[in-house]
């Protein structure tokens, strides 16, 4: 089933029923109303613009929204429950089922949580980037890591976050959340141990590839049986060769039968077989407009056919197994 952390939609504004002047702001242009909307951050993300210029309404929200229901995520069966919990609200009441029939998909985050598998950290996830001159590794806040896709091309830009939800749970700016559910401790056991694999789809030709569907209609994607996180994965990652199980120990660098490999193993003994060490080394020898794509390719080849590096490619795998598993979702 797919579930979404957050959806972007488009609907005729026919489905808004009545808007409460007292909680939106109209937004005026040269003294002429321009649209109604309603945004607020906490204590969850929701965002409404109505247009009063032309027949659309853009609504926006997270499945925070779900409130005890959030470890569901948005999905085609609470869909509905996602509406009504917007008109108790109190900014706008509106016409569900109107909605949920007649809307486009703008934009959305699709997610999966996992559980009994360590988080990957940086260099588990640098060790197995398909290219490392196209995508980089950043950390999230202080729960994770980032992996960007470094081009200019909104169809071809690709973010995926994987981060400890549970540890963003806690946080400060999710205090007021918490404190509107009925059972705070079963939200957070349930997020005990899990981690959250999450990608942003940003464009309408990215949501038909990745979903497999010919519109940008809500329910259609509600409705598919891709999974648009595998094959956001299957393009951020890949796992090289592994060596041969037997040969548990470490082979000398001087064992190796080029100059240039011992060269390259005998820096990555003295970085501890930290690839993080190593791109600082590159850093800091190699010209500016030197292209160290190359190099770290060459290394990374290197560090991974040693049997050491095998945790991180297997944690990899593990991931790549759980996401296939589902085509989204819990």
């Amino acid at each position: 089933m797919v579930t979404l952390d957050r959806i972007k939609i488009l609907t005729d504004k026919k489905h808004i029923k009545r808007i409460n002047s007292d909680v939106t702001t109209t937004i005026l242009k040269n003294n002429i109303g321009k649209a109604i909307r309603y945004s607020q951050k906490k204590p969850f993300n929701i965002y409404m613009n109505y247009s009063l210029l032309d027949n659309t309404c853009i609504l926006e929200f997270s499945s925070k929204l779900l409130l005890d229901r959030y470890p569901e995520l948005i999905n085609r069966n609470n869909i509905h429950e996602c509406f009504e919990n917007i008109e108790e609200i109190g900014f706008c009441e509106v016409d569900i089922d109107g909605i949920i029939n007649h809307s486009e998909l703008l934009t959305c985050d699709v997610t999966k949580d996992i559980s009994g598998i360590v988080q990957p950290d940086r260099l588990a996830m640098k060790s197995c980037l398909i290219n490392h001159n196209k995508f980089r590794v950043q950390k999230y806040g202080n729960s994770g890591h980032t992996v960007n896709k470094m081009v200019k091309t909104s169809n071809r830009q690709l973010r995926m976050i994987i981060y400890d939800k549970e540890k963003e749970l806690r946080k400060k700016t999710n205090a007021e959340f918490l404190g509107m559910l009925n059972d705070v401790d079963s939200m957070l056991a349930y997020f005990a141990g899990k981690f959250r694999v999450e990608a942003n789809i940003n464009t309408k030709e990215q949501i038909r590839q990745l979903f497999h569907t010919e519109t940008t209609d809500l329910l259609d994607v509600l409705d598919s049986k891709a999974n648009p996180l595998l094959t956001m994965f299957d393009e951020v990652f890949t796992f090289p060769e592994e060596p041969d199980q037997h040969n548990l120990a470490m082979p000398s660098p001087l064992s190796l039968q080029t100059l240039k490999m011992v060269k390259n193993a005998l820096l990555l003994e003295a970085c501890e077989y930290d690839m993080e060490k190593v791109d600082l080394i590159l850093n800091n020898t190699l010209s500016p407009n030197t292209d160290k794509s190359k190099y770290r390719a060459e290394l990374n080849k290197l560090l991974n056919s040693y049997p050491q590096p095998n945790k991180n490619i297997q944690v990899m795998k593990k991931i790549r197994e759980a996401l296939q598993g589902g085509n989204s979702g819990t």
